[in-house]
Formats: structure tokens, C-alpha cells, sequence
């Protein structure tokens, strides 16, 4: 009686340490896997989509005109007393760069007005045989775009700070006709953003969705292909690419050979930042009219659908904060003990000879 006593004890023991650690083992797992989900009902995990801006640029300051922020395409002007040569009108390239006398260049990026003065009179002071002041101005902020893919003239153009989309597009000689984009894809640095032109024909200036340009941004007017299947983009005049978005190096689009696969495409995009959170990759797919997501972690890359042209591939940043990393590395060391723990009782039971 009393050993059948403790064979019941041990297992109602044992009974209780398996479902502790199911819970435990459920807390950690918060999202479905290996299953697409509509973007109009997906879990609230999912819902981080929404993070993704709703707009681009950011509206000029008209009261900050004693020290603005250089930006590409920003027209300057110079004067020193010293030396005639230095005066003059010079406009910031593409890239921040600014081309002066003397074959003195000097990249701006993140300078102020009197940053940019400051550095220039450090870079003639060699030319002085004594101190000379040096003048610096904005004369005119306009800001330099480049303007790609599907429009009559391909090129860079300078546009005012608020222009709208519809005059940058009027610049590059409008959409092409033949085949007529459905969205533009603005870059800048790690920086993009995507835009359906249906949506903003049809919402119109009264909802901008730039506010303001930044200077250096590439806009990329292409047709949208997702649901496209490999072999059928291959045989048509335009393949539609992939994009790789968010944390990684190069984010972009890229054309994949057919039978690449994700990690092919992530090679091609310099592979992922510091700042990826790498349980949080999302493949974005139009399929049928409506957009599906595809949300899968690096360590379940095996499970991940092979990406296809049209897909936006979207890489998250981490963004857990410190005491919430301690919460889960708690979570984990006490499931690992109770692991432990439970074999350790199924060992003793056999040993005894109670299982």
C-alpha cells in the first residue's frame, strides 16, 4: 500500500513539473509560424507593419535661416577679402559633396551653416599668410533628387523644399506610357519608403505623404509584381525585382536568378545591420489584390517560402528594451531548471524502480 502510495505521489510530482514547463514553454513562443497572414487580419504581433512611416521628409523650418542643415543641392555663397578667387556661388552635389577653389572638396553631410564655415576656414587657413574671415550664405535651398525606372527623362533634378510628387514626376517628363508605374520606391541611405500611386491619385494633396524633401533621396517608378511567378517575370521585358528593406547593409532591390533562395537575396544586400532583430523577418507578398505576410525568425529560416519577384522582404529592428530582455532570459533559465529538474525525478523513479 504504501509504495503504491508513492509511485502516486511521483507521478502526480511528475505530472505537475510537465505542465509548469509547458506553460513556461508556451510563454515563450507569443506568434504563429509557418503561415501566411492577410495584412487586414493579422495576430497584433503582426500588427508592427504599422510602424513602417506614413510619410517621407520632414517640413522645413522657415525661422531656421541663420543655421540650417546642409543639404544636397543647397546653392552657397562665398566670400573671402583675402583672396578674390574664393568668391562665388557653389552648389552641394548629389552626395553632400562641395567642389571650391583651390581643388578643395569637402563632404557636408550633417553640417550645419556654421559647421560647414567653420571647417572651411580651418581647410584655407594654410592658403593665408594671415587669418582671413570666411563668408558663408545660403543663397538658395533647392534640393537634388534622382528620379529612375519608369518615366520619360531619367535623371537628377533640383526641386523646391515642398514640391509635390506630381512635380517631381512632371520634371522627369512624366510616367511611361507603354508601362505605367503602380508605385514609387523612395531611398535614401538606409532609409525607404514605398508609395502605391493609386492611393495618392486618389487621396491627393489634401493627405500628403511627403512632407518635405531631404536632398540625395533616389525615386524608383516601378510596376508592382508580386503574386509573379519567377518563370513567368523571365519571360517578359520587365522582371520585376525583390526589395530588401529595413536592417540590412544595402537595402534596394535586386533581380534573383531563378531557384535563389532568401539567403541569396540577403547576400545581395550586404546582409544584416547591427540593429536587425533577428526574430522578427516579415516577407510581404501581393497575392490576388491583397497584401500577405510571412513573418519568420533566422533560427526557422528552413521553413521561410522561397522569395519570389515582387516580394518586399522586411527585416525589423530591435527594438527589446534591457529589462525586457532580462524578463526573457529569466523565462528561459527557469524553463532550462525545470527541464532539469524533471529528469532529474524520471531518473530517480527508474532508479527505483517506481516507472
Amino acid at each position: 500500500m504504501t509504495h503504491l502510495t508513492q509511485n502516486h505521489s511521483t507521478s502526480l510530482s511528475f505530472r505537475l513539473l510537465c505542465i509548469g514547463m509547458a506553460f513556461l514553454t508556451a510563454c515563450s513562443t507569443t506568434r504563429p509560424r509557418y503561415m501566411w497572414h492577410d495584412l487586414t487580419t493579422m495576430p497584433a504581433k503582426t500588427a508592427k507593419q504599422a510602424q513602417i512611416p506614413e510619410s517621407w521628409g520632414v517640413k522645413p523650418d522657415p525661422t531656421n535661416t541663420l543655421n540650417p542643415e546642409i543639404a544636397p543641392g543647397f546653392l552657397l555663397t562665398m566670400r573671402c577679402l583675402a583672396d578674390n578667387k574664393l568668391n562665388g556661388d557653389y552648389r552641394v552635389d548629389f552626395n553632400g559633396g562641395l567642389q571650391l577653389p583651390y581643388d578643395v572638396t569637402t563632404d557636408t553631410t550633417g553640417m550645419t551653416l556654421l559647421e560647414l564655415k567653420k571647417k572651411l576656414g580651418e581647410l584655407y587657413r594654410p592658403y593665408f599668410k594671415t587669418p582671413s574671415e570666411i563668408e558663408l550664405h545660403v543663397k538658395e535651398k533647392r534640393y537634388w533628387v534622382d528620379v529612375r525606372g519608369l518615366v520619360g527623362k531619367p535623371g537628377r533634378y533640383l526641386v523646391e523644399p515642398e514640391a509635390s510628387l506630381d512635380a517631381v514626376i512632371g520634371f522627369a517628363g512624366g510616367t511611361a506610357k507603354d508601362t505605367p508605374p503602380s508605385s514609387v520606391r523612395i531611398q535614401k541611405g538606409q532609409d525607404t519608403f514605398m508609395i502605391d500611386l493609386n492611393q495618392y491619385y486618389s487621396r491627393g494633396e489634401d493627405h500628403p505623404q511627403i512632407l518635405g524633401w531631404l536632398g540625395g533621396e533616389v525615386l524608383f517608378f516601378q510596376k508592382e509584381g508580386g503574386g509573379v511567378s519567377v518563370d513567368h517575370a523571365s519571360s517578359s521585358s520587365y522582371r520585376p525585382p525583390v526589395y530588401m528593406m529595413g536592417e540590412v547593409r544595402k537595402p534596394g532591390e535586386y533581380i534573383l536568378n531563378p531557384g535563389s533562395d532568401f539567403l541569396d537575396s540577403l547576400v545581395l544586400a550586404g546582409g544584416f545591420t547591427e540593429k536587425a532583430d533577428l526574430d522578427d523577418i516579415e516577407i510581404i507578398r501581393r497575392v490576388g489584390g491583397h497584401k500577405r505576410v510571412y513573418d519568420f525568425s533566422w533560427d526557422e529560416l528552413q521553413h521561410a517560402p522561397t522569395p519570389i519577384q515582387g516580394d518586399v522582404i522586411f527585416v525589423h529592428a530591435d527594438t527589446q528594451t534591457r529589462s525586457e530582455r532580462r524578463a526573457y532570459l529569466t523565462t528561459a533559465i527557469i524553463s532550462a531548471l525545470a527541464t532539469i529538474v524533471t529528469a532529474s525525478v524520471l531518473v530517480l523513479a527508474y532508479n527505483k524502480g517506481r516507472i
